[in-house]
């Protein structure tokens, strides 16, 4: 783990990034990636709208484990 700037949090030197979920389209699989890293300790996980359905795939964890992720 490391601290994010100023701010105090404290995020994993790894993190898990959008671009490679849009390669993936069975959404169980997305989920079971996701929830990997998390359960892994990986709490920093990058995304952006640009990553065409990545938001939607990261959302479907999430809206369960939110306060885990950065």
């Amino acid at each position: 783990m490391r601290t994010l700037g100023r701010t105090g949090v404290q995020v994993s030197e790894i993190g898990l990034g959008g671009i490679p979920m849009v390669r993936v389209e069975d959404l169980d699989l997305t989920d079971a990636i996701i929830n990997r890293a998390l359960d892994s300790g990986i709490n920093y996980l990058d995304n952006a709208r640009a990553y065409q359905d990545s938001e939607m795939k990261y959302g479907r964890v999430l809206k369960y484990r939110r306060k885990e992720a950065f």
